[in-house]
C-alpha cells in the first residue's frame, strides 16, 4: 500500500526496519531464538545482508554502518519522490541516484529518526506469514520511536501520510499507519530508544530486551 499525503508526499510501502549490524550472524541467531524466521534477499546490497520476519513486521539486518534504525520504505518513483520531498523543504539526509547504482534516499523526522526510501524490493513481499506470531516476544504491534514533541513528530509523519490508528493502552503512545506499518510515537521520558513492541498474555508489566546490535525490544502484557 502506499501511503499519500494532502501535501503529495508519499512514504511508499514499509518494505522493512534496516538495521545496522557489526555482526550478522550474531543478529541471525539472536533474532531466530526470539522466533524470527528468515527469509530470501536479493542482490541489490554489496555488503552482508539478511532478512528475519514475524508478525506484520520485517527486519533488514545490515553488516554495513548506517544510522539506524530506519523505517525503510519502496517507492516507484524514486526519482519523482526526491524532487517533492526536496520542493517540500525536507532535508535530505543522503540521496543516491543514477544510473549506475542502486537508488535510495533519506532523510530523518523531527526527532532524528531515519527515513530510507528505495527503488525497488531487496527481498520478496511475501516471504512472510502477517499473522504469525513468536512464542518468546508475543504479537507484534508497533515500531515505536521516541520523540521529546510528539506532537512535532505525529504531525509530521502525518504529513508523509501516516494514518492515525487505535492503539493498546499497554503501550502509552500516538499511533499511526505508515505505509502499512504500524508506528507509535511515545515520550522519550517514559523509554528513550526506537523499540520493536510485542503484545504477550501474562508478560510482565513492561520486559526490555537488547538486541546484538543495539535494537530494543519491549513486551508488555
Amino acid at each position: 500500500m502506499t501511503t499519500r499525503s494532502a501535501t503529495g508526499l508519499d512514504l511508499g510501502r514499509f518494505h522493512e526496519i534496516s538495521v545496522s549490524t557489526q555482526d550478522l550472524d550474531a543478529s541471525l541467531r539472536f533474532y531466530e531464538l526470539m522466533g524470527f524466521s528468515r527469509g530470501a534477499v536479493s542482490d541489490a546490497w554489496p555488503h552482508p545482508y539478511a532478512v528475519v520476519t514475524v508478525g506484520g513486521v520485517t527486519l533488514g539486518l545490515h553488516e554495513y554502518p548506517f544510522p539506524s534504525p530506519s523505517f525503510t520504505s519502496i517507492h516507484d518513483d524514486i526519482h519523482g519522490a526526491l524532487a517533492v520531498y526536496r520542493a517540500a523543504g525536507a532535508v535530505i539526509a543522503f540521496a543516491k541516484t543514477g544510473p549506475d547504482c542502486f537508488n535510495e534516499f533519506g532523510l530523518c523526522d523531527p526527532a532524528g529518526h531515519m527515513i530510507t526510501l528505495l527503488e525497488r524490493a531487496t527481498h520478496p513481499d511475501n516471504a512472510w506469514n502477517p499473522n504469525s506470531t513468536s512464542q518468546a516476544l508475543g504479537e507484534f504491534i508497533a515500531f515505536s520511536l521516541p520523540s521529546a514533541a510528539s506532537e512535532i513528530s505525529v504531525g509530521f509523519w502525518q504529513a508523509l501520510g501516516a494514518d492515525p490508528q487505535r492503539g493498546r493502552p499497554s503501550w502509552p503512545a500516538t499511533w499511526l499507519r505508515a505505509g502499512g506499518l504500524t508506528i507509535a510515537i511515545h515520550d522519550e521520558a517514559q523509554f528513550g530508544y526506537p523499540a520493536l513492541v510485542f503484545h504477550r498474555h501474562g508478560a510482565a508489566k513492561s520486559t526490555r530486551l537488547k538486541s546484538p546490535e543495539g535494537l530494543s525490544i519491549v513486551v508488555v502484557s
